[in-house]
């Protein structure tokens, strides 16, 4: 009795096991939905600032392609930061994207138009697609709401020399000078403009100014192209243009002295000392490593 009494309470246990299984399976199966995280609009602005910070520092490192793809994520997390369009226009006029660079400061200026460096970035884009008259445009804008910066009038001023309004650009270039006594590119653009005006003592007397500043290729150059103008046999021409052509061979050739705005009369000053004997082996070492490979030595 005792066998059978076990048998039967273990034939109603499992009984009473598969039928609450049965009722459980019938229930239907329910798919498991995760919980999404979705950030707060606060959450979501820093980190857009975050990679815009991160897409700017890229620009300084010339890593643009790389730039390009965080500050297009950054105005896609925030897109009514202008600071963020600017960085994305910014990046691409690094790389040559006129057009596009030109619409992202499109989209800054409709959020806000009286931010100044979205005259400033405006102004550069212009500058580089040729279009000098626009660019003025701009930076006069810029102007009106800051009148601090160094930089623009600096562009100003290259882009009156462009136009050659040489006197509106020695003005600006003098602007920029006032507010960064040691801001030696635009005393050295003074210079440029003074060889072309044919003062020649002043251009010099500038360059010379310039290189007490900064010991940079180009004024070095300059200087010995308007020191031989005068006096060919003098004695710092070729140890001068030696040193500047060692530097930056680039300079060497005339497409690049365009690029630094060089007026005609110094380029033809130019040709005439490398024509120097002197300096035969320097041009020579200097067409070998610039980066105008393809051209002919002058």
């Amino acid at each position: 009795m005792k066998n059978n009494n076990i048998r039967r309470k273990k034939f109603w246990l499992i009984s009473i096991l598969l039928n609450i299984n049965l009722i459980f399976c019938a229930e239907p199966i329910k798919a498991f939905i995760p919980n999404t995280y979705t950030p707060s609009k606060k959450t979501l602005i820093n980190t857009s600032l975050g990679i815009g910070y991160t897409a700017s520092e890229y620009i300084k490192r010339g890593q643009i392609k790389e730039a390009i793809e965080l500050a297009k994520l950054s105005v896609s997390l925030n897109p009514q930061e202008t600071d963020l369009w600017i960085i994305l226009s910014t990046a691409q006029l690094n790389n040559q994207l006129f057009e596009e660079s030109l619409k992202s400061i499109e989209k800054a200026k409709e959020i806000n138009p009286n931010l100044a460096n979205i005259w400033f970035t405006q102004a550069s884009i212009e500058m580089q697609m040729g279009n000098t008259k626009s660019a003025i445009n701009s930076i006069n804008k810029y102007l009106t709401i800051d009148k601090t910066n160094h930089n623009s009038y600096f562009l100003l001023g290259n882009a009156n020399l462009i136009q050659k309004q040489h006197k509106k650009a020695l003005k600006a270039f003098e602007k920029a000078k006032n507010i960064n006594p040691q801001f030696w590119q635009a005393i050295n653009n003074q210079g440029l403009i003074y060889f072309e005006l044919g003062e020649k003592r002043k251009a010099i007397n500038t360059w010379r100014k310039v290189l007490r500043i900064k010991s940079d290729p180009e004024p070095k150059l300059a200087l010995a192209i308007a020191l031989y103008s005068i006096t060919p046999n003098n004695s710092e021409s070729i140890p001068l243009a030696s040193a500047a052509l060692k530097e930056n061979p680039n300079y060497l050739f005339e497409e690049h002295q365009k690029e630094q705005l060089w007026g005609e009369k110094l380029q033809l000053a130019g040709k005439e000392l490398f024509k120097n004997p002197k300096l035969k082996n320097v041009i020579s070492t200097a067409a070998a490593n610039s980066d105008f490979t393809n051209e002919k030595e002058p």
